[in-house]
């Protein structure tokens, strides 16, 4: 059968080779080995404390460092190779990947992005200020990390995705423009799960291709055209419907998925497999398979994850709350709730990976399917994703009794876990810990098993679905919010970030100077 002219361009796409700047040849940055374990179990530790997606460490880490490098050096002049340093430390790059040349190039962008700090902040509150310099290190760190480690199949792929759902998603009452915007947004978050700051980096490269080739010199004309890019991108970004259309483009994302994976695995005949019909079934039903059974595992180690990250920036903030209340304040410490405050939490997360099972055959069907209309273009043309900026007018006395409902089970819900608390004699310290957690835990449990649902298309719901998740709606709103509001506060982040990394990293730069120089002077000897 005949491939569609879309996946003739994605195709196309994928064929093209992109020089990448950790190819030029050269000598490499040379790195203590002794270091680099000691760095990489420092980063281990770090990531734990800050839950991300795996996908997301190595430029949240580039950040960060950017960060921490700028506060001793507000003008990042010649931070650059203390950067690549730390990066090899921490085996966020492979040791030797590195020629010694692409320090200039990466000092270039960093040098970019300050100016454009500078110019664009310069005159303006304190808030506005500080949010300009989130937005422009933020994009430095992802321009940063695409220069060493570029990726032009993941950006093929979210450019095949979004052209394909460009013309099935209809928003009422706005422009083409500001459709083909979300859309493009919502592809970001459901197909390649990226997190705002990338996606406002990936529309400012969108609206200026040139921008990562520029340098400070060549921007000196442009920073108010590029700030008025990053207005639009945040504004876009934050607009109510944007979830809306994530959550609507999830349901139908698990074909790309496959696809995607179908390339990886087979770079090379990828487009010999898309043009024999025969030859795409059997891969994707073997590739379905091999999917299914990484689930659990992947599950498993987001679960462990999401306990470390628990444990380490709430228990020890619940230790440090609840014995002195207890103790100090109430004078009546008791053992029990501190125990169950402990244990409830992990114990909670281990039962939510424990319902969750592979999809089967009858999903695999679905995918096929899916894939022979999206590669071949046979789909119809009533596939469309129909949403309204606007909320569509609602009769009055019916959201009155369905807000009264929800109302009711949110406190039947708290009211029982307070009661049942109380009777076991729990102290209000102890039960406002207990709900914190638990609330806390559904979500990262619900979010999980979400995860685990990528590679499914059309869920059909349980019977008892839409009452299990009426009750269940309470507990996930009060955990979302805790999570990012508590996540906005994170003591530990703070402390590993300000008080221990400075040092931590001048230990080792010491220490690398040091083998440095032991090379040197044994390389005299011989």
């Amino acid at each position: 059968m005949q491939v569609s002219f879309l996946t003739k361009a994605l195709i196309a796409a994928l064929g093209k080779k992109t020089p990448s700047y950790a190819d030029a040849a050269g000598d490499r940055i040379i790195i203590s080995r002794t270091v680099s374990a000691m760095a990489m179990l420092y980063e281990k530790v770090r990531v734990a404390i800050e839950y991300r997606e795996d996908h997301l460490l190595r430029r949240a880490a580039i950040e960060r460092m950017l960060k921490r490098l700028l506060i001793l050096n507000e003008n990042g002049r010649g931070i650059s190779g203390n950067l690549l340093k730390e990066l090899l430390w921490a085996k966020y790059l492979p040791d030797d990947s590195l020629p010694v040349g692409l320090t200039h190039v990466i000092q270039v962008t960093i040098d970019k992005y300050i100016f454009l700090r500078n110019e664009i902040a310069s005159g303006r509150g304190g808030d506005e200020k500080r949010v300009i310099t989130e937005w422009l290190i933020s994009s430095a760190a992802a321009e940063i990390e695409e220069k060493l480690v570029p990726n032009p199949e993941r950006e093929a792929f979210i450019n095949f995705v979004y052209r394909y759902f460009q013309k099935k998603v209809f928003i009422k009452d706005v422009d083409d423009k500001f459709r083909d915007i979300q859309t493009y947004i919502g592809v970001h978050r459901a197909f390649a799960r990226s997190d705002n700051d990338f996606i406002r980096y990936s529309m400012l490269k969108l609206l200026l291709p040139a921008m990562p080739s520029y340098s400070w010199k060549d921007v000196q004309d442009s920073t108010k055209d590029i700030y008025q890019v990053l207005l639009m991108a945040d504004e876009h970004i934050a607009n109510h419907i944007g979830p809306t259309i994530s959550r609507q483009l999830k349901k139908e994302i698990a074909p790309f998925l496959i696809l995607r994976d179908l390339y990886e695995q087979n770079p090379r005949e990828f487009d010999n497999i898309l043009e024999d019909e025969a030859k795409l079934n059997d891969r994707v039903e073997s590739l379905c398979r091999k999917r299914y059974e990484e689930i659990g595992r992947k599950l498993r180690r987001a679960a462990i994850r999401s306990i470390i990250y628990i444990f380490l920036t709430k228990m020890v903030f619940a230790f440090a709350l609840e014995y002195p209340f207890d103790r100090y304040v109430l004078n009546d410490f008791k053992p029990i709730p501190l125990a169950v405050n402990t244990l409830v939490p992990p114990f909670l997360m281990f039962l939510s990976i424990l319902g969750l099972s592979a999809p089967g055959e009858d999903n695999t069907k679905r995918i096929i399917e899916r894939l022979r209309e999206i590669v071949y273009d046979t789909s119809k043309d009533d596939q469309r994703i129909t949403l309204a900026l606007k909320a569509p007018h609602r009769r009055p006395l019916l959201m009155f009794f369905f807000t009264l409902f929800y109302l009711v089970a949110f406190f039947m819900v708290f009211g029982s876990i307070v009661a049942v608390l109380s009777y076991f004699h729990f102290t209000v310290a102890s039960q406002a810990i207990f709900i914190f957690f638990v609330t806390v835990v559904v979500f990262f449990a619900y979010r999980i098993r979400q995860t685990g649902k990528e590679y499914v298309i059309k869920e059909r719901e349980g019977l008892l679905s839409p009452l299990v998740h009426f009750f269940l709606l309470p507990v996930l709103n009060v955990g979302k919010w805790l999570s990012s509001e508590i996540a906005k506060i994170n003591f530990f982040v703070a402390l590993f970030d300000f008080v221990f990394e400075a040092p931590f990293k001048a230990i080792f730069g010491l220490f690398e100077e040091w083998f440095a120089f032991i090379r040197r002077k044994k390389d005299e000897i011989v």
